[in-house]
């Protein structure tokens, strides 16, 4: 008699904190090549990029040891502490005070959109305004911690706060649109919808900004290409017409497995960072926890921050 190994059903623990390892680890796999845009350099330097690797001394990165955040990462690390502090609510007072004070006092690369909200804020610009005028994706993919936070919440709540976190740093409508987007293509895995489907039913909702249709129609002409060159002609940089499309054009070729969507996505250059946490969290939310490689979160050096953030908002609790 042949006995087949049977997995057990994906649990909403399981998919939440699927999204949020998924997006932080993506984020740390970046570190070391993030903003490399020639492929062959890339290559060249590193090799194939299948775990962490400690940032060059002329990265962007500089400094950061094996195992950190980007940038962008480091920003969701600060939505975690204020939603931890805050009882597991969003405030977006608090999140804005915290998210200034930590980059008065970090090193880490400071992007435009972050001086130029940075410089609104300092002008005593009201939290409505500060945003920077950035097209680019980094300001909505940071938004996993509040998913988590947020779960038990309706969604018109959900989405309203992952909207506002957004806007804080980046004003542009579309951006601000992504975030929902991304919101309810979540929600939609959660649900065990398919990866396509639930993209082809989000980009179908009426947002004020953002083409998602569009996008998803350029991604599909180009799944069929090698990953690497598809990104390569959707675009590799930070904008948000060039990144989200790649973002999808990945998650279509690489839906069913994180861990080659990830090492794909970082291979393929440019802003794999901001590129990386929309797609851990779309496949964390897919897939679950189990999908995330066992030795990128035993290198992630965020990963005491993650169990103490997700104790406090009583995840044990969630089956």
């Amino acid at each position: 008699m042949i006995v087949h190994a049977v997995e057990t059903p994906l649990s909403l623990r399981e998919r939440y904190t699927g999204l949020l390892y998924g997006a932080l680890a993506a984020d740390a796999l970046a570190l070391a090549a993030h903003w490399v845009y020639d492929q062959d350099e890339l290559a060249q330097r590193w090799g194939e990029i299948t775990d962490f690797q400690a940032p060059a001394a002329d990265g962007y990165h500089a400094g950061k040891p094996l195992g950190a955040q980007t940038h962008y990462g480091d920003q969701a690390l600060v939505l975690m502490e204020s939603l931890e502090a805050m009882g597991g609510n969003f405030v977006m007072d608090d999140f804005a005070r915290r998210w200034r004070q930590f980059w008065e006092k970090s090193t880490a690369y400071h992007d435009h959109a972050t001086k130029e909200t940075f410089a609104h804020l300092q002008d005593g610009l009201g939290l409505t305004r500060a945003g920077s005028a950035s097209t680019e994706l980094g300001g909505a993919a940071r938004l996993a911690p509040l998913l988590v936070a947020l779960r038990k919440e309706e969604a018109p709540v959900i989405i309203a706060a992952v909207r506002a976190q957004t806007a804080l740093t980046h004003a542009t409508p579309a951006v601000i649109d992504a975030a929902e987007f991304m919101a309810r293509t979540v929600f939609l895995l959660m649900r065990g919808i398919s990866i396509p489907s639930a993209l082809r039913d989000s980009a179908g909702f009426s947002y004020r900004a953002l083409p998602a249709e569009k996008y998803l129609q350029r991604a599909e002409e180009a799944r069929h290409l090698p990953t690497r060159e598809a990104v390569e002609q959707l675009g590799q940089s930070c904008a948000l017409e060039k990144a989200l499309p790649s973002v999808m054009t990945i998650l279509l070729q690489h839906g069913t497995d994180l861990e080659t969507a990830l090492i794909e996505n970082v291979m393929a250059g440019g802003d794999s960072a901001a590129r990386g946490m929309v797609l851990g969290t779309l496949l964390g939310a897919a897939h679950g926890r189990r999908a995330v490689p066992e030795r990128w979160l035993r290198a992630l050096r965020a990963r005491p921050i993650v169990e103490s953030f997700l104790e406090s908002v009583d995840l044990g609790g969630v089956s």
